[in-house]
């Protein structure tokens, strides 16, 4: 999603603010980072910031209101203005914590909005799929990383509920290209979003399609050893992710095994992650089963009419019998 009815415009507040924080930076030539300073420059040109940004400023707000009781925040107070009120002022200050406010809860709306009316959840188990095998891996630094296929190309599901559901190849492609700086997609295991293992706006997730499909690789923190241990010892099944896709990103078909939904184009990218039971089937949602009752009802549609046998035997039976009484009256007449 790119929250198209958001306005990340920076109010005259926000501008106003920041060009205050930089007076006082140039002024006392103290306070501030150069990250600060940096964000201080847009807002107070009135650059548009992205959702990352708006995130990123409440979250420097949330950390920092404590400096509000340290001495010389406030006017009138010895040492005003401090270091730490000139970095308040550097990020907008008031007015910017009030505004980042807003805008989160705007995004957090409209991300509810949208799992709440057509997000769909797959799993996939590296004992059907064996490309989808989860990795542990180690990192420059000693960091470690888990990696593995959150989907497969390619490769037919279990029934769905009367249809069975492939994704094509590049399904994932747009709105990767799409949704990067737009949209933060988490990784979390076993479905949980309170386990948090990696996001993509920290850099601690890392998302890709290539030739077998959507491959992802998480370096989780060091309080989630446990789970780590868990993929080691293969205890862990396989992966999963939340998707949408739109009207124009599937289509139905029928082949030696009945009707298959055909995933062209996911929509949006939510979550990915390992599973401890991947359980594809029953994960499915009403969503891709109402999109294949409507294909159905559309195929039933446009096939001709099938005329019950009897109806056709008892229509042959009553022209036979006209052309017989026909020809009892004509007799009858000569």
């Amino acid at each position: 999603m790119a929250y198209e009815d958001i306005d990340f415009s920076p109010p005259a507040g926000v501008r106003a603010e920041a060009q205050q924080g930089l007076d006082w930076r140039r002024e006392y030539g103290r306070g501030g980072t150069a990250i600060g300073i940096a964000r201080a420059r847009d807002l107070s040109n009135g650059t548009t910031i992205s959702p990352d940004t708006a995130r990123r400023m409440k979250a420097f707000f949330d950390r920092h209101e404590i400096d509000k009781q340290a001495k010389g925040f406030r006017q009138g107070e010895e040492g005003y203005p401090s270091n730490g009120r000139i970095a308040w002022s550097l990020w907008s200050g008031d007015s910017g914590y009030a505004w980042s406010q807003k805008l989160v809860r705007q995004m957090n709306a409209e991300d509810a909005r949208s799992f709440d009316m057509d997000i769909e959840r797959r799993d996939i188990s590296f004992e059907e799929a064996p490309e989808a095998e989860l990795m542990i891996e180690t990192r420059a630094g000693g960091q470690t990383a888990i990696v593995g296929y959150a989907a497969v190309y390619n490769r037919l599901s279990l029934d769905l509920g009367g249809f069975r559901e492939m994704i094509l190849p590049g399904a994932f492609d747009k709105v990767l290209a799409r949704q990067r700086g737009k949209q933060d997609v988490v990784a979390v295991f076993n479905h949980d979003p309170n386990i948090l293992l990696g996001r993509t706006s920290s850099g601690t997730l890392e998302l890709s399609s290539d030739d077998k499909g959507l491959k992802y690789s998480v370096t989780p923190p060091a309080t989630r050893a446990d789970i780590v241990e868990l993929i080691a010892r293969r205890d862990v099944k396989g992966s999963s992710f939340a998707f949408t896709v739109g009207k124009d990103g599937e289509s139905f078909s029928t082949d030696a095994s009945g009707a298959v939904r055909s995933i062209r184009e996911v929509s949006g990218l939510f979550d990915v992650g390992p599973v401890v039971a991947p359980a594809y089937p029953s994960s499915t949602t009403g969503i891709a089963l109402r999109s294949y009752e409507a294909w159905k009802l559309q195929q039933e549609q446009e096939q001709p009419a099938i005329e019950d046998p009897t109806e056709v035997v008892f229509r042959s039976w009553k022209k036979e019998l006209a052309l017989m009484w026909r020809e009892i009256l004509l007799n009858v007449r000569r």
